[in-house]
């Protein structure tokens, strides 16, 4: 399962609702993000390059996540901006991982994913070899995943294209899901939360199928 998506949602759920119902966490939210935007007004250049890197290390390692710098971003930039610097920096640390797997292979991988793992999602992608399953796949996993697609010397220019439509639907739920809370809008925020859900699910439930 997609380990990212699953934190990003639990994460924005529970900040959803301390935000919405602690003055004070409003409060707090809201003077970090008067500071940081004029840190990024000053600094607009190094502001977005700053959000871009942790997107990237996001898309690296999937403990870490940047989804709580998200409603900051899209406060500051607004959604649409946010969007693009969110996709870039998850693209460069997929396709970071993708030339880690495919040029210095199981060694190097091994700081980042165990080999059981690697093994396993590396048997997986082979498996799922046409460009609908290794799309659903791309979703239903974690994003390390990349790491077994370079591996298995996988068209990189498929790759690349599988990833940005895996990416870009997650990147749109939680900036505008992001959106959402500060706005108060209860029915859009787990209206996104709930599509999101869906998608995991079923691409999840479909890559695992002996159906496939």
């Amino acid at each position: 399962m997609n380990k990212r998506l699953i934190i990003f949602l639990c994460v924005a759920i529970i900040i959803a609702f301390l935000f919405w119902y602690s003055s004070v966490l409003q409060s707090a939210f809201y003077t970090i993000a008067g500071y940081l935007n004029t840190l990024a007004v000053e600094n607009e250049i190094l502001a977005i390059f700053v959000f871009v890197i942790t997107s990237a290390l996001a898309a690296l390692v999937s403990p870490l996540t940047n989804i709580p710098l998200v409603p900051i971003a899209t406060l500051i930039w607004g959604p649409i901006p946010t969007i693009i610097f969110l996709l870039v920096g998850w693209l460069i640390g997929d396709i970071v991982a993708y030339l880690i797997g495919r040029y210095f292979g199981y060694k190097a991988v091994s700081y980042f994913v165990s080999k059981e793992k690697l093994d396993d999602w590396s048997s997986m992608v082979k498996k799922h070899t046409t460009f609908s399953t290794a799309l659903l796949l791309r979703v239903a996993l974690p994003a390390e995943l990349g790491y077994a697609f370079g591996i298995i010397r996988y068209p990189l220019n498929l790759y690349i294209f599988i990833t940005f439509l895996a990416e870009l639907p997650f990147a749109i739920i939680s900036t505008y899901a992001s959106e959402a809370v500060l706005l108060g809008d209860t029915m859009k925020f787990f209206g996104l939360i709930g599509i999101l859900f869906v998608v995991i699910i079923v691409a999840f439930r479909t890559t695992h199928s002996d159906l496939v």
